[in-house]
């Protein structure tokens, strides 16, 4: 089958956006000339910057997006929501530039292998549609180090030349394009520079390191068009489609979510256990166990060593693992245990209820799937399912997984009832596709020559098939990858993805989305604009709103609040410090004598009414019964969403209590004779309902206990150590930052803030006669860690003098995080002896 493509109006505004930023431009003839002995046809620009900014400017203004001040380089953003074109403007764009101004040297890099085959897969696939638009011929082929005769052709060659490669193949100074080569004068990359090519960026984002952005400014660009629908930063922004614009305007699929999830229990936790050995340098046993480690902002499953009383949350830096800490490791009876209870065998892999919702998920994926199979049947739609996986091994029969057997079984069970699937085999409805070397299949590919060939090979067979899986000749229409394969899966007939992952998906919101979000086609290759037709149900292994939540959080990272573009791209401030403000202002120096003075605190607990206050707060615990939790709703236009049904299943699994006493002993650092008085006076069925939970919400109960009666009975006193601030260590001469905002009545010519809240009050502070923000080196300390107040203000009314001002204050003093709400409360007895105002006020107009 082949797509058939039409121009849309949101495609073809995106396209003069970028060709009108040129008007004025001659075009040029395109012929080589010698640059030091070497044949080059090159683009020129002989248009003035200052005729680009006005075109830019009148483009912005037209479109809607922020309008750039100036001109400060000759890169381009272009804002396409995922599944509206991006990669057909471009294309457009490129053959466009090429028939108005001449140009012929275009360079698209990828950050990926994965995105440069579909980037060829989409070339191969438009080729027709194109060349029926224009009349030139143009040769676009991928860049490949080892057949340099091509890439000397881009060089000298007059036609149209687009060339596709990944950052990987010249970024390095190891790379073929960075060292000397036999038919260069120089280096290739030297020979390419003098080209001048005009370079189209897709995902820049994943391109922002300063190894990259030299890397492609050492191409020497004509200028740069970046595209992407998730923009870290905006370089004057042309053109937006934003996700709640292709939403409305039914550009892309309209989405719901299948939620299942469950109350967190100790027995959903990924762990498993590899090894039990003695180890050789203390003699004693150790356990190699698999864990979900955070490696910066993602998590990756990976082998830790683990000897006895470690906390596998500190060794992996994940709160999933929040009180498993190591009670024994038996290497006579090979097992781990515990202090929570829990107890793994060699081999044993911990996360019962996740497989649960696993089997769960993909039957609610069968079911959904076939009805709607056999509805968009009789319209000529063939409907296509995608599950991700993030461990080969749990999906392969072959290799004991347990997904492609169970979703065989299920499968069988269900098509019964379904005309298109009662008389086919099982074996001919569903294919997989995983990265396999020669000792077998691979979880995660590394950045190496081996495992990038590996990766085109994936690629090469997913491509092969995307078109063919749109043909009902072709029975597979359930489609298994691997979750490391994020990108490339973008068929336009997925309705439906499930990611069956051992903890919550890694993979972002937006590539989930991404595979599935294209509108659909019928079997004549054309795409259908039905809103009812075109809906994507993900079914997701995590609640409706964590979901929804992460998906508006990746929104809102990505420069968009509410599905709307916000510009994120910021500039450094200088601010400096008002000297001859500190001179005269008797008024700040009289506040800073007293501010600056440092504190300890003396700290005596009511043993008595920390037992009462805890007993009242444990007798008032509820806790949900451990059930799943089954939701579906829809996201809307605007970013929101509503759950329309819920319902419960059952859990079938036994549970082991775990030790509550070891537990809180650990957390809280109180005597076991305590905790034991405690608990003897509570009704512990709740504990039994649901341990997890009850654990939880102990811990927060001794906690604030201990806080509530230091705080009530006068159980903490500061006093003065006398030790002070430098002013000049809190306060240098100049500071500079992105998020400073200007004032009038500040310390500095320009303040920080750290949040929303904080940038309001300094933009309303210049009522005041002073404020200053209180840098983070100004601290209190407290039994909860040193804390920093906000803002120092001296107001007008003599009266009420100088103060101290916390603005994370809420009408709801529940909205504060309790670690927080108590720092507060022990600041408050810090500014009380040094004879200091202290005030909580949302905004400055309460002040």
């Amino acid at each position: 089958m082949q797509i058939k493509y039409l121009s849309q109006s949101h495609q073809t505004k995106a396209v003069n956006a970028i060709t009108e930023l040129f008007l004025g431009q001659n075009k040029q003839v395109s012929e080589y000339d010698i640059f030091d002995g070497e044949a080059v046809c090159s683009n020129v620009l002989t248009l003035h910057a200052s005729t680009i900014l006005e075109n830019l400017q009148t483009i912005q203004k037209l479109n809607g997006v922020e309008v750039s001040q100036d001109l400060e380089s000759l890169d381009f953003s272009i804002e396409m929501e995922t599944g509206t074109g991006k990669t057909f403007v471009y294309i457009k764009t490129i053959l466009e530039l090429f028939s108005k101004y001449g140009w012929n040297k275009f360079i698209i890099i990828t950050p990926s292998i994965a995105i440069k085959e579909g980037v060829l897969n989409s070339f191969a696939s438009m080729q027709n549609h194109f060349k029926n638009e224009y009349s030139f011929a143009y040769d676009y082929f991928e860049y490949d180090s080892s057949r340099l005769s091509t890439f000397k052709h881009f060089i000298r060659d007059d036609n149209l030349q687009i060339m596709i490669m990944t950052i990987d193949s010249f970024k390095r100074a190891n790379t073929v394009l960075n060292q000397p080569q036999e038919g260069f004068m120089g280096i290739p990359k030297e020979s390419l520079q003098k080209t001048n090519p005009i370079l189209i960026l897709d995902e820049p984002q994943n391109m922002e390191s300063d190894l990259s952005k030299n890397s492609i400014s050492e191409l020497h660009p004509l200028f740069t068009l970046r595209f992407s629908a998730t923009h870290k930063n905006y370089y004057n922004l042309l053109y937006s489609l934003n996700p709640k614009e292709a939403l409305e305007q039914g550009l892309v699929k309209q989405i719901d979510v299948l939620a299942l999830s469950e109350n967190q229990t100790i027995n959903d936790v990924y762990i498993n256990v590899l090894r039990i050995e003695i180890d050789k340098t203390t003699k004693r046993p150790i356990a190699t166990l698999e864990l979900i480690t955070k490696n910066k902002e993602e998590f990756v499953k990976k082998s830790i060593k683990i000897k006895g009383n470690e906390s596998l949350k500190q060794k992996t830096k994940n709160s999933i693992y929040n009180g498993f800490i190591v009670d024994e490791i038996n290497l006579k009876e090979m097992f781990v245990q515990f202090e929570n209870g829990l107890k793994l065998e060699l081999n044993e892999i911990n996360g019962k209820v996740k497989r649960q919702i696993q089997e769960q998920q993909i039957t609610e994926a069968l079911q959904l799937h076939m009805p709607r199979f056999e509805e968009l049947k009789k319209q000529n739609i063939k409907v296509l399912s995608l599950f991700f996986v993030d461990k080969v091994a749990n999906y392969l029969k072959s290799e004991n997984g347990w997904i492609e057997e169970y979703f065989e079984k299920e499968f069988d069970r269900l098509k019964v009832n379904f005309e298109s699937f009662n008389s086919v085999d099982v074996k001919d409805v569903f294919a997989s596709y995983f990265a396999k070397r020669k000792s077998g299949f691979v979880d995660e590919l590394k950045n190496n020559d081996s495992d990038r060939k590996l990766e085109k090979e994936t690629y090469d067979l997913i491509m092969k098939d995307k078109e063919k899986l749109l043909s009902f000749e072709e029975k597979t229409s359930f489609i298994f990858s691997h979750s490391a394969l994020k990108e490339g899966w973008d068929n336009p007939n997925v309705f439906f993805i499930t990611t069956l992952n051992d903890t919550k998906s890694e993979m972002k919101k937006r590539q989930i989305l991404g595979r599935g979000v294209r509108l659909a086609v019928n079997q004549e290759g054309v795409r259908i604009n039905d809103k009812s037709i075109n809906r994507l149900t993900v079914i997701a292994n995590e609640s409706f709103e964590e979901f929804a939540k992460g998906l508006q959080l990746e929104y809102e990272a990505g420069g968009q609040s509410n599905g709307t573009t916000v510009n994120n791209l910021k500039k450094v401030i200088k601010s400096k410090l008002k000297t001859e403000f500190l001179r005269e202002s008797e008024e700040f120096k009289q506040l800073w004598n007293k501010i600056k003075a440092k504190t300890i605190f003396e700290l005596t607990l009511d043993t008595q009414k920390y037992k009462e206050n805890v007993i009242s707060r444990l007798q008032n615990i509820e806790v949900k019964e451990q059930k799943i939790l089954k939701q579906f709703g829809s996201l809307q236009s605007s970013m929101s969403w509503h759950v329309e049904d819920e319902r419960n299943f059952a859990l079938n699994f036994e549970q082991s209590l775990p030790n509550i006493v070891n537990i809180i002993e650990k957390e809280i650092g109180i005597s076991r004779k305590t905790i034991i008085e405690i608990l003897s006076a509570v009704d512990l069925q709740p504990f039994i309902k649901n341990s997890d939970e009850y654990i939880k919400k102990a811990i927060e109960s001794f906690d604030d206990a201990k806080h509530q009666v230091l705080i009530d009975c006068e159980g903490i006193t500061y006093k003065e150590n006398g030790e002070y601030y430098e002013f000049k260590n809190i306060f240098p001469d100049e500071q500079n930052g992105y998020d400073l905002q200007e004032c009038q009545k500040g310390l500095y010519t320009h303040e920080q803030y750290d949040s929303g809240t904080e940038k309001e009050f300094i933009k309303c502070a210049d009522r005041f006669k002073f404020f200053t923000k209180l840098p983070s080196r100004f601290k209190i300390k407290t039994p909860l860690g040193t804390y920093n107040p906000d803002f120092a203000v001296i107001k007008y009314d003599e009266s009420e003098g100088s103060f101290v001002v916390e603005t994370k204050g809420s009408e709801k003093e529940r909205d504060l995080r309790d670690r927080e709400k108590w720092q507060i409360e022990y600041a408050k007895k810090h500014f009380k002896l040094i004879d200091v105002q202290y005030k909580m006020k949302k905004n400055c107009n309460d002040v």
